[in-house]
């Protein structure tokens, strides 16, 4: 489940990097986080988003929390373990154009999406509401509950329902009564009710990566408990 950038090089650049490391990235990832019995399915090199600086990032298909963070990083950032030691820092580089972040993380991080290139610095992270703490903002990274201090950062929170109706949805085999056709279709969420979102095509002009369009409007199910059978797309 890749969430990449609708640019038609960033495309080639996630297609280089899975072809590059057809089986480390799976290796590494399985060894790192192994599976539990509560886990989604995951197939490790299609959930991989990017890779920055030696560190490989991947989403999830479990959906944690109540939402979704986004932060926007403009100065150096520290990411606690719940017991308020350290456990990461993003730092800022004013004087690299090419290489803003110096992500000082694990060589593997499983989070909704982090892109931190200079063209798109992308950090969302599954969280909690940002009210569930007075001074902490409580994000998913690596399946694990971290703190980020919320006075020396911006951030804006989406509940789950509204984060999923500003992506593009591809669906997935694990979607019942989907044809092989309307696997190559991308769609926009009109509804969602629980497990069951109305979901419609859009046209090929909405984004330089759809290939394919025909008119489709029906329900899915697009997810069991909290794993997500569906992909999530964004055109940058």
């Amino acid at each position: 489940m890749v969430l990449f950038s609708c640019k038609k090089q960033n495309k080639d650049t996630v297609t280089n990097i899975l072809s590059d490391h057809p089986k480390d990235s799976v290796t590494v990832i399985k060894k790192e986080q192994p599976k539990k019995d509560n886990e989604c399915k995951i197939d490790s090199l299609a959930m991989q988003t990017t890779e920055y600086n030696g560190i490989t990032f991947y989403t999830e298909n479990n959906l944690r929390g109540s939402g979704v963070i986004n932060l926007s990083i403009n100065k150096s950032t520290e990411i606690f373990n719940m017991d308020k030691t350290s456990y990461g820092k993003i730092l800022v580089n004013n004087n690299d154009d090419e290489n803003i972040y110096d992500v000082k993380l694990p060589k593997v991080v499983i989070a909704r999406e982090i892109i931190p290139d200079s063209e798109h610095r992308i950090f969302n992270f599954d969280a909690e509401e940002p009210e569930a703490d007075k001074d902490f903002l409580i994000v998913y990274i690596n399946k694990q509950k971290k703190l980020i201090e919320k006075k020396n950062n911006n951030y804006s929170f989406q509940s789950w329902d509204n984060y999923i109706k500003t992506a593009f949805i591809q669906l997935t085999p694990e979607v019942s009564t989907t044809s092989k056709q309307e696997l190559s279709y991308w769609y926009k969420v009109l509804e969602i009710k629980g497990d069951s979102m109305q979901i419609k095509s859009i046209l090929k002009t909405d984004c330089d990566y759809i290939e394919e369009y025909k008119n489709v409007t029906k329900w899915i199910k697009w997810k069991q408990n909290s794993c997500k059978l569906i992909k999530f797309n964004f055109c940058y």
